[in-house]
């Protein structure tokens, strides 16, 4: 088990599991040597080179990429079709929530694999499909994901139900939930790299993100951008947004935590 959360404890790969001091704006400049993505030059932390190397490292490995989110999303419009997500007429409560349900573990058990592959590509690996095929700490993943959804399930309840008071408090819930979700982006990242629980993970990633705010938000933003247009591009554009999201986020976890361990 790992000791106790301490954001300013430095991490000793030869003793117990501890935590880097994370760098702070101004700090993130790595070198070539035994730095994420091999750079021939000093490189220095941000969104564009974070997107270059994701997508450096897409091009040169498609196909496992490509197929594991086709096939993600066309199990996604089974669960939905399956559970009459497509049939207002038939939109019960049990139905909707049996919908909800198998999205949410169909998302983190597709998630739970995508993190090992991201982190394997920031490595220098190139995950084959059987690189897909593999959880990993998948309770914790489960748990860290109910944690994160709790305030934007609060959100899409708070708005449905009408009401300008009650919308008041679901679009500021809504917000919330975005800050949530913006400051634990590196949750799974730390479940998967350290073997952490979902609380130390939790506490871990609001630590890190915190600690970058700036080059983490900058990115944030760039990535949903990038996904955005994917989608609006009939949803194929996903197939190759999707994994450069996953692939830059994982460089960013790596480049701005300094992390010591690398994916197995």
């Amino acid at each position: 088990m790992t000791s106790p959360f301490d954001p300013d404890q430095p991490y000793d790969p030869q003793g117990e599991r501890r935590y880097e001091e994370y760098p702070g704006q101004g700090e993130q400049q790595y070198y070539a040597q035994g730095q994420p993505g091999g750079f021939a030059e000093p490189v220095r932390f941000s969104a564009s080179n974070a997107v270059s190397f994701a997508w450096q490292r897409f091009k040169a490995n498609p196909v496992p990429w490509v197929g594991v989110t086709a096939l993600f999303g066309i199990l996604l419009g089974v669960v939905t079709g399956a559970t009459g997500g497509f049939d207002t007429d038939v939109e019960t409560a049990g139905v909707l929530t049996l919908s909800a349900v198998l999205t949410w573990l169909l998302t983190t058990l597709f998630w739970n694999v995508f993190t090992q592959a991201g982190l394997a590509e920031v490595a220098g690996e190139r995950p084959s499909l059987n690189r897909f095929t593999t959880l990993k700490n998948f309770g914790q993943f489960l748990i860290a994901s109910v944690v994160i959804g709790v305030l934007g399930v609060v959100a899409q309840v708070l708005v449905g139900a009408g009401g300008a008071l009650l919308t008041l408090l679901g679009v500021l819930c809504g917000i919330a939930s975005l800050v949530v979700a913006f400051l634990l982006q590196w949750t799974y990242l730390f479940i998967i790299d350290r073997d952490l629980g979902a609380a130390d993970a939790i506490r871990a990633s609001a630590a890190a993100i915190r600690a970058n705010v700036g080059p983490m938000l900058l990115l944030t933003v760039t990535l949903a951008a990038l996904n955005v247009v994917g989608a609006i591009l009939c949803g194929l554009g996903l197939l190759v947004t999707i994994p450069l999201s996953v692939i830059a986020s994982a460089w960013a976890y790596r480049m701005l935590t300094g992390s010591a361990t690398t994916a197995g």
